[in-house]
């Protein structure tokens, strides 16, 4: 070590003591002594020299005054070769606590401070650093798999929506065949509606006798089915419906534009329960129409109850489709669904 034990400066090339006991090295001028009385000293002085730290940790009561001291004007006889310390200087400038040596104490305070009360926190502190970065860690991992699990999810959402979107169409264009399949398949059948009910009654009878009032002849080989129908409203005082199924759609597109004709001949008089020889005092309206689906009979009632509403004159069917007009002088429109319905005004 060639440093100064008072002084952060180098020894090198330059005058110094060497303490007996501690074997730390001084400059001259950090121990207060002249070059004049480092040359009068003894060799055996110098082997002995001690330096003020070690003195200082002597006990009280013994001697320090062969402590060299720069400055001293007067030495004592016995004490030719030590120069007496200044208390001015030494009050000023105690050689004990140079600025190095004073930076080295502070340091050593500090970190005799730190390493007691601020190091054990700083590891509880960076105990608690690392375990947050650890659960951050973690929770990035884990929120990185949400995101990627997400991204699947909304892939795998966005297949759905269009598969739905394609059952939707797909199932759309097979309730409408179904409905036009089922409407076909009425092709040949009729509805007479408003034909009082009889315990004794002969329906096919009652349907031939009609063909002869509307000029349409039948026989019974003409018709391959014939009964009454289940009422849609048990409540309704109407008597239930006549189904007839004719031999084919021909015969039965025949028998409808009779009775329409018939109609429209007498239209003072048009077809009635007095016409089928049904005895009452009271003439009621007999109507002959297509047999609908339920589905087209369903659209037929709210197109009607729609017509009542914005005043349209005609509502008709003809061959299972729905169709209405204003008056005279309008477009027809063919009805095919509620939307449509709805979006008329």
């Amino acid at each position: 070590m060639n440093d100064c034990a008072a002084c952060p400066n180098n020894l090198k090339d330059v005058p110094f003591m060497d303490c007996s006991r501690c074997k730390a090295k001084y400059h001259h001028s950090c121990i207060n002594l002249s070059i004049k009385d480092y040359n009068t000293m003894s060799k055996e002085y110098k082997t002995k020299w001690i330096c003020v730290m070690c003195r200082s940790k002597e006990p009280k009561g013994q001697d320090n005054t062969n402590t060299p001291v720069r400055n001293n004007p007067a030495p004592s006889p016995q004490h030719e070769y030590v120069t007496q310390r200044s208390k001015a200087r030494s009050a000023a400038n105690c050689s004990c606590l140079s600025a190095g040596s004073v930076r080295d104490i502070i340091r050593e305070e500090l970190q005799a401070i730190f390493n007691s009360q601020i190091h054990p926190q700083l590891l509880e502190v960076r105990n608690a650093v690392s375990s947050f970065e650890a659960s951050v860690a973690k929770l990035n991992e884990e929120l990185d798999k949400i995101k990627a699990d997400h991204a699947t999810q909304a892939t795998e959402i966005d297949k759905l929506k269009s598969d739905m979107e394609s059952l939707r169409t797909l199932n759309q264009s097979l309730t409408s065949r179904v409905a036009q399949m089922d409407q076909q398949s009425r092709s040949s059948n009729i509805e007479i509606q408003c034909v009082p009910e009889n315990k004794q009654e002969n329906l096919i009878n009652t349907v031939v006798q009609l063909g002869k009032i509307v000029k349409c002849p039948l026989t019974e080989s003409h018709i391959l089915y014939c009964s009454r129908l289940a009422k849609m409203n048990s409540s309704s005082p109407r008597p239930r419906s006549i189904l007839v199924k004719f031999a084919s759609p021909r015969l039965r597109d025949e028998f409808i534009a009779a009775t329409s004709r018939f109609n429209r001949n007498n239209k003072d008089d048009k077809l009635n329960t007095g016409h089928l020889g049904i005895g009452s005092d009271k003439k009621s309206a007999v109507y002959v129409v297509e047999n609908l689906s339920p589905d087209n009979k369903s659209l037929h009632a709210a197109a009607r109850a729609k017509a009542r509403q914005l005043k349209y004159k005609f509502v008709w069917v003809r061959d299972g489709r729905i169709y209405m007009r204003k008056d005279e002088q309008s477009n027809y429109v063919h009805v095919k669904s509620i939307d449509l319905l709805n979006r008329l005004s």
